[in-house]
């Protein structure tokens, strides 16, 4: 390629992501990347449009006027308008964006043009597309729209929808001058219900303040002042809106809206009222809310529709046509009474959007999966499919073959497509259902290879492009394809996996795809390229991989080198029997480049090229030999700059001559690849915004170049156009091209017969899917589609559907199965030596088990450990590590579990103990169960004792102040005046603390003469003091019973010990009694002592404790000390052995241990009594004395024990109920204090409700404020521009006076003009000159299906047909006799000006009457601004207004008496408006006479139940009586009407019932068969019935055919004889059809009012005779008497 070469693109293929709209009426036109293509729908052809700075952006169409405009993707984007199908540019919009913009839409007639920008203006602009100015613009700051869509009917209103809000604009205009008015319309809720506006709230109202104050907007309550508040809706209030996502126009001006949900909407543009016509869920709501549009919002008012996807929207005269995601073409017929929906046609797939041809004949559907249908209302039979291609991005696209016809191309969601280089066309789809990774066309046969994530190899038989078939399937690993690379030979294919493998293959398919073998790189494969000798059928191999420590954004610096030799095969030397290729025989080297390369390309010259990404460079590197034979070295040759953005990527042409260079920017680069020196051709075919270039292709002979994006979906064509001289280059192309071509065709016819083979083999064992469930190929023709029995006429290639293999069971893969061959040959070789092993192992293990079980019976101390008998010690050491390390990861998380925990509790301790002065704790009661608890108190800081101070100090100033001025203003009064006032004022203060102090916190001690009273707190600091002196009253009453507390507190631990002390002693004497009884011991509980929680107990824990090493060797210590103490202690001690011998023990006799002493028994006691000596009777004697003595003595004590024991009780019973009636007095204190400190939050809680509702009145006067600020400067803005709008109407106007002063000269001038002709002749001219062609707008009776078509002849139109009478006219035949041509065509060219300055002044009306309208509602709308400004300053007036009254009428807590108040409390706080205040007296002069009054009523009514009590017994019992009686009859009757049945009868009557039963069985059965034989012979009788009368309708059926083919022929000469009478019967006129059809409705009108008199006289009849059997019912009876 030399410098005059080019690429020209040949064709474009791809689906857009935006809407596909109509050019005209056959025209459809699309993005595709960086291309416009338009498509005839008829022809198929398509035409393409090349961004030529940038890439396109949003677009759209101007069907009516064959315009298309599209945005460029850049800083600062212009706008350009092309027209078609010339495809020139037209005008170009420029200064509308500063970066993006989001929607464009051309007006449906007219000239405006509006586009919405995106951040950071938000701007939307209305243009003059054909005069190229911008007219005027709006922000709306913050909206992302979805539709921008003109009114058909109105050219001045559009609307622009987002997916929160709907908007209405209005173009304004003043000659020249355009404005937008906004219009918001409020949307109705998801689930129906109603709305609440921005601002929700009940404004202030000055004439009824309630009980807690005036009621502030909610935005004031909040607290907003500003933009915020006028918007602001809380939380719980907000619901969730539609969401409208398409719009649709109606001639008569309202708007269909689509949601996102599924509503569909009806808006109407001048009440701005939406109203709910369907809904997804079914509502069933009000059919009459339809008429109310006055209602702000209305819920559907059809609940028959059923619901319908309402993505996009289209309006035709026949309905509303809706579709969506369900794939459903709907169509919505709305008419006054009922509305109904029908389902057109479905694509099975979901629809993207929608659109009607100009004419509104052909209805446009594009889907999102790559597919566009035409539906014709008119013929909804048919629907025609115009493109099938699929969508989604490509993986890469190749050449198929040489590459002369066709290429593949291949999707990520598994489409493989095949095209015709030539124009493009889809010739066949394939879609498997996997995720491909990777393809690569094999140019020695026709078929590709596809690489899947799951390490599967796929490979299409492409011999017959119209049925592609999957004919083999391998999977080599469980890793993903990284890349597939075939030499251009084809004899080899590599296949590259992201964990370092290359897999080698045979490429070719007579050799059904072996696998060579593989070898090992570094760790994940970025790139391979093979350099194939035609010569010596060698492929050198080039691998760039990465190495730990590689940053793979920017590259890999690994390279290695091998060869491939033609004879390779998998049997041979080179490959050992793990299928690993000996890196010696393969002649494997490695490198590392100094920088990271994206891509690398190898030659044949060992010239190696890459691209280094950080650079943006391109090296050309030469191969050198290393250190070492498995080494290499590359020495830079040159370098070049490369592309702007990366990461580039290289590619080779087959004949090495040049080298390509692609990278994000989207740009194509060739290069001569000797020495790289200049760019022979550079393009661009993708756009950088979606990822630029991914894929390219070159052809053999380097004239087609074929290219897919990252992101863009695009598969672009370029070819290329050189200068046909031709170079030296050029001729070396094209005979490298002759000599590979030769070559692989003769590889191709071979390789595809055994291609034929593998797909014959494949059938037998492999499922194909598709719509028939078997192998089927979608060809041109018709598809049913399953919604509606209507078909698609479809002219898309043939598609077809496989199942893969390994979709089913899982399999093992080729590096697998090699692994598993070798390890069981390795098995069988080493067979020998591994049973040995395993003998030996065994026979260990027996060693091993019984010297663990010698171990067991040795002494302890010669005891070996477990572990110690493992001979593993490497895995011993390992299993420990792994156990340490898992013990450590768990230790961590649990200490910082604990650690959190600890935190937690230090956060916890110090916010509630520590700043706590006064620890918070509970005093129990002893028995009754009471506790009390004191009052938890911080100590008060420094800040708030200084405000303290502060406020006493400025309240002891105003005390002061308040003294000396009554001092001043009051005059003494008289001794006896004074006497009176001193009473007064006792009185009045006595009231004053009782009652209207609202609290008894007097009554408790605490004083605080500070406070202000009730009726004197007007002020917001008064109110703040207030609560600070309050608030200082609760800490000191909390504080006084907290002190009592304390008290109580600690004489309780003086009783506890007390009664510790009795209690001990109560045990001792139970104990010497022997007495088993539960004593009562107190204790303190954790409440009373809340510090124990603080400390934990041993007993909480229950976990075994952990020790440490040193813990452990303390505690052996302590152990072996008090061993050995207890073996000292353990030895003889004389000194207690005497004492235990002699006193027993002790030195001293207690008189406790009397109950405990017995007397020793004589030994001679338990012989009987005659063997006794006198002695030892003398004994017994004494024993016997000594023992009574005792016993008495024992008693005694005894008796004196029970004493102490009931005293003792009996004390601490007392104790106990003394203490518990003192905190029964402290409960009672606890219960007046909570009251006092209540009262004083009260007073509290309102006085911060007071000043809540003051701040609520700043706000809401803060935000009038700022509201009529804005409305002043708005007013002052509108103000400038209405005197600006007057002085242009103004000089407009002179300007039209001008124009209509010119005009009437050219009347008044006309007899001068023509002074030369004779009075006759110029009276006749004038009349002429006066006269206007006659021309009516006739309304044009056209069908079509055209809603918005106005079929009146517009303004231009009637001029036109004016103009063109007005030759009439002119013409000579016009020409009055005897008058010069000269003079007559003077006259003409005179009346022509007439008539234009006619035409001027007429226009100059119409835009006069029009600006004087646009002024007319600027004036309107500053009288509305003036009356908005009046009324923010009525309504600030009545806010303070408000505000005073509220100051004054202050709440005033009282204290009433318990008992005295007599008003019902229905709501928590009384109405005491109706209330009076009385004596006490009174009241209870009243109580009494009511108390005795009730005292003889209650008598009264005593004596009354007891008599009604006795009534009640004995009707009782009567009832009682009664029922029995019912009983008996009702037994009496069952009785008498019982019936008994044969069969009980019978069971009665026989002796023997069952010998009875089984004869009557018997019989039964031998009726039963013959019933079965006479039913044979039926059946035979009928079998052979039905034989006779087949025979008789065969013979009928014959005796039809015939009869057939003569009614045919009697047809066919009856519609000749028709056809004869039709020629010779003349035609009748159409006013005699007329004629015959008005008679016919004549006569069928009078037919049916004939019909309607019979029924009324047949009515009249009946009601006369029913009158007179009325009247006369005894004539009527005689005469249907003598009737009958």
């Amino acid at each position: 390629m030399d410098n005059a070469d080019s690429l020209s693109v040949r064709w474009v293929k791809g689906y857009t992501p935006q809407k596909v709209l109509f050019v005209n009426n056959n025209t459809i036109c699309y993005p595709c990347g960086n291309f416009l293509i338009f498509m005839d729908i008829n022809t198929k052809k398509e035409k393409v449009l090349q961004c030529e700075n940038g890439s396109i952006g949003v677009f759209t169409t101007n069907s009516t006027k064959n315009i298309v405009a599209f945005a460029e993707q850049r800083l600062k984007p212009f706008i350009n308008l092309y027209s078609f199908p010339e495809l020139t540019k037209t005008s170009v919009l420029m200064d509308g964006a500063e970066l993006d913009y989001v929607l464009l839409e051309f007006s449906y007639s007219g000239f405006y043009f509006a586009s919405f920008s995106s951040l950071p203006e938000f701007n939307l602009t209305i243009w003059n597309w054909k005069a190229n100015v911008r007219l005027c613009s709006e922000s709306v700051v913050g909206m992302q729209p979805t539709v921008l869509s003109f009114n058909p009917v109105n050219q001045l209103q559009l609307c622009l929808a987002s997916e929160e809000r709907l908007l209405l604009w209005n173009i304004e205009r003043c000659d020249d001058f355009h404005l937008l008015k906004r219009i918001d319309v409020k949307l109705p809720a998801e689930d129906g219900t109603p709305v609440v506006s921005e601002d929700v709230g009940i404004g202030p109202d000055s004439s009824a303040l309630t009980y807690y104050g005036p009621k502030m907007l909610i935005s004031a309550q909040a607290g907003l002042v500003g933009d915020l508040a006028n918007t602001f809706v809380p939380r719980e209030l907000k619901k969730t809106l539609v969401q409208p996502i398409s719009v649709c126009w109606t001639p008569i001006s309202d708007l269909y809206v689509g949601c996102k949900t599924g509503q569909l909407l009806l808006v109407d543009a001048e009440l701005h009222r939406a109203v709910v016509l369907a809904t997804p869920f079914n509502e069933q709501l009000s059919s009459g809310s339809m008429k109310n549009m006055s209602s702000n919002l209305t819920m559907s008012v059809y609940p028959e529709l059923k619901p319908c996807a309402v993505k996009t929207l289209a309006l035709n005269k026949k309905g509303l046509y809706t579709a969506g995601l369900d794939g459903i073409l709907y169509c919505i017929k709305v008419t006054p009474q009922k509305v109904e929906i029908e389902e057109c046609f479905s694509v099975g797939m979901p629809i993207r959007n929608i659109a009607f041809s100009v004419d509104f004949e052909s209805l446009l559907v594009a889907t999102e999966t790559g597919s566009m249908h035409i539906y014709k209302p008119s013929q909804p039979d048919k629907v025609t499919t115009v493109l099938d291609i699929h969508s989604g991005d490509y993986v890469s696209a190749a050449l198929l073959g040489t590459g002369k016809q066709y290429c593949v191309s291949a999707r990520i969601l598994g489409a493989v497509q095949v095209w015709s280089v030539a124009d493009g066309k889809l010739i066949s789809t394939l879609v498997l259902p996997v995720k491909i990774k990777v393809m690569a066309s094999c140019p020695s046969s026709n078929y590709v290879a596809l690489g899947t994530e799951t390490g599967h190899i796929y490979f299409i038989n492409l011999a017959k492009v119209e049925t592609p078939h999957l004919v083999y399937q391998i999977h080599l690993h469980n890793i993903s394809i990284q890349c597939l690379e075939y030499d251009h030979g084809g004899q080899y294919l590599l296949a590259g996996c992201s964990d370092g493998h290359m897999f080698i293959l045979n490429a070719k398919p007579s050799k059904q795809f072996k696998v060579l073998g593989y070898t090992e790189v570094k760790d994940e494969i970025m790139g391979c390229s093979l350099a194939f000798h035609m010569s010596k059928k060698i492929v050198n191999c080039l691998i760039l991989a990465s190495q730990t420590g590689d940053d793979k954004s920017h590259g890999a610096t690994w390279l290695t080198r091998f060869d491939l030799l033609g004879d390779l095969t998998a049997s041979s030397t080179s490959v050992d029997h793990r299928g690993m290729m000996n890196d010696v025989a393969i002649r494997k080297q490695q490198c590392q480049a100094e920088l990271p390369l994206t891509s690398v390309i190898l030659n044949t010259d060992h010239h190696v090229y890459g691209y280094c990404t950080l650079t943006r460079t391109i090296y050309k590197y030469k191969i050198t030999k290393g250190s070492s034979n498995d080494t290499f070295n590359l020495i830079t040759q040159a370098k070049v700059e490369g592309h702007q953005l990366g990461p580039g990527f290289l590619y080779l042409s087959a004949n090495q001559q040049y080298l390509v260079s692609v990278a994000r920017d989207g740009y194509i680069q060739l290069r001569d690849a000797s020495n790289l020196q200049g760019t022979h051709l550079e393009t661009q075919c993708h756009s950088y915004r979606l990822g630029g270039v991914k894929s390219i292709a070159l052809s053999l002979d380097c004239r087609t170049v074929l290219t897919t994006g990252v992101h863009d979906g695009t598969i672009v064509c370029n070819t290329e156009r050189f200068d046909p001289a031709g170079s030296e280059r050029n001729k070396v192309v094209l005979d490298y091209n002759r000599s590979m071509i030769s070559m692989l065709d003769q590889s191709c016819v071979a390789e595809d017969k055994a291609l034929a083979v593998l797909e014959q083999q494949r059938e037998g064992t492999k499922d194909k899917l598709d719509v028939a469930a078997d192998t089927s190929h979608l060809s041109p023709g018709t598809l049913t589609l399953s919604a509606s029995s209507f078909s698609i006429a479809s002219t898309s290639s043939s598609k077809s559907y496989q199942r893969v293999d390994d979709s089913r069971f899982p399999e093992s893969t080729w590096l697998e199965t090699k692994m598993a061959e070798a390890v069981e040959k390795d098995n069988r070789k080493h067979a020998e030596a591994k049973a040995k092993l395993k003998q030996g192992i065994k026979k260990l293990r027996a060693t091993i088990k019984r010297m663990m079980l010698e171990n067991e019976n040795v002494p302890e101390i010669e005891r070996l450990e477990h572990h110690e008998f493992n001979l593993d010690l490497k895995e011993q050491k390992r299993l420990h590590s792994e156990g340490e390390e898992k013990v450590a990861k768990v230790r961590e998380t649990i200490e910082m579990e604990n650690l959190a925990n600890q935190y937690l509790r230090e956060v916890i301790k110090r916010e509630c103990w520590d700043n706590m002065s006064v620890k918070g704790r509970t005093l129990e009661a002893f028995s009754s169960g009471l506790a009390v608890t004191n009052y938890p108190m911080r100590e008060r800081s420094s800040g708030e004792l200084e405000l303290l101070k502060k406020v006493m100090q400025q309240r002891t100033i105003e005390l002061i102040d308040l003294k000396a001025r009554k001092d001043i203003v009051e005059t003494p009064p008289k001794k006896e005046e004074k006497e009176d006032e001193e009473a007064e004022d006792e009185e009045s203060k006595e009231e004053e603390s009782t009652a209207l102090k609202g609290s008894l916190t007097s009554e408790y001690g605490v004083v605080n003469p500070y406070l202000y009273k009730q009726l004197e707190l007007h002020t917001k600091d008064e109110k703040i003091n207030q609560i600070i002196l309050l608030q200082d009253v609760i800490y000191n009453i909390k504080t006084a019973f907290n002190k009592e507390f304390d008290a109580t507190y600690k004489q309780k631990e003086v009783e506890m010990a007390r009664v510790k002390d009795r209690t001990m002693r109560i045990l001792e004497i139970m104990q010497q009694l022997d007495m088993d009884e539960e004593v009562w011991l107190p204790t303190m509980s954790n409440k009373e002592l809340p510090e124990r929680e603080f400390e934990v107990q041993d007993s909480e824990i229950t976990a075994e404790r952990y020790l440490t090493p040193e813990q452990k060797r303390k505690l052996e210590e302590e152990y072996k000390a008090e061993q050995l103490r207890l073996l000292a202690a353990k030895a003889d001690n004389w000194r207690e052995r005497a004492l235990k011998d002699m006193m027993g023990g002790v030195l001293e006799t207690k008189k406790s241990d009397i109950l405990k002493m017995e007397i020793p028994v004589p030994y001679f006691m338990d012989k009987p009594e005659f063997e006794w000596t006198e002695e030892q009777i003398k004994q017994a004697k004494e024993y016997a004395i000594k023992e009574q003595e005792l016993n008495e003595e024992k008693d005694k004590y005894r008796k004196t024990l029970e004493s102490e024991l009931k005293k003792l009780q009996s004390s601490v019973a007392e104790s106990r109920s003394n203490f518990d009636d003192i905190m029964n007095k402290l409960f009672e204190k606890k219960v007046r204090t909570e009251m006092i400190i209540y009262q004083e939050e009260l007073k509290i809680c309102n006085l911060v409700f007071s000043l809540r509702i003051e701040e609520e009145i700043q706000n809401r006067n803060a935000q009038i404020n700022y509201i009529l600020e804005e409305q002043k400067d708005f007013m002052a803005v509108k103000s400038q521009m209405t005197q600006n709008m007057k002085v242009m109407v103004d000089r407009f106007r002179e300007s039209y006076d001008d124009l209509v002063a010119e005009d009437r000269l050219l009347d008044r001038g006309f007899r001068k003009e023509f002074s030369d002709v004779s009075a006759t002749m110029v009276d006749q001219l004038y009349k002429l000159y006066k006269r206007r062609p006659k021309v009516q707008l006739q309304r044009i009776q056209v069908a079509t299906a055209n809603p918005f078509e106005d079929q009146s002849q517009s303004v231009d139109d009637s001029h036109a047909s004016f103009l063109a009478a007005m030759v009439d006219l002119d013409s000579l035949d016009s020409k009055p006799e005897n008058l010069d041509p000269a003079v007559w065509n003077r006259f003409c060219e005179s009346r022509r000006k007439k008539i234009e300055s006619e035409n001027q002044v007429r226009f100059k009306a119409v835009t006069l009457a029009e600006m004087q309208m646009f002024l007319q509602r600027r004036m309107e709308e500053d009288e509305n601004n003036g009356q908005q400004i009046n009324n923010l300053i009525q309504e600030l007036n009545n806010l303070r207004e408000i505000k005073s009254q509220f100051q004054l009428n202050l709440m005033v807590q009282l204290v009433l008496k318990q008992g005295q108040v007599e008003v019902t409390s229905s709501d928590f706080i009384p109405d005491y408006s109706n209330s009076i205040f009385l004596h006490k007296g009174v009241v209870e002069d009243l109580n009494s006479t009511i108390q005795l009054l009730g005292e003889k009523k209650v008598a009264s009514m005593v004596e009354r139940k007891d008599f009604r009590k006795k009534i009640v017994q004995v009707e009782w019992e009567c009832q009682k009586m009664l029922m029995q009686m019912d009983d008996l009859h009702n037994k009496i009757r069952d009785i008498l009407k019982f019936k008994i049945s044969k069969q009980a009868q019978m069971y009665l009557r026989e002796a023997n019932y069952d010998s009875q039963i089984n004869a009557n069985i018997m019989g039964m059965e031998r009726s039963v068969q013959g019933q079965e034989k006479f039913h044979s012979k039926v059946l035979k009788k009928k079998q052979e019935a039905i034989k006779e009368l087949e025979k008789q309708i065969a013979q009928l059926k014959r005796e039809m055919k015939v009869m057939d083919r003569q009614l045919k022929e009697q047809h066919i000469s009856v519609s000749e004889r028709q056809n004869i009478q039709e020629m010779i019967t003349p035609v009748e006129s159409e006013q005699d059809s007329r004629n015959r059809f008005r008679d016919l409705m004549q006569h069928n009108r009078l037919m049916e009012l004939s019909r309607s008199q019979a029924e009324d006289i047949a009515i009249l009849r009946s009601e006369l005779e029913r009158q007179r059997m009325k009247s006369f019912p005894i004539l009527a009876e005689t005469e249907q008497y003598s009737y009958a």
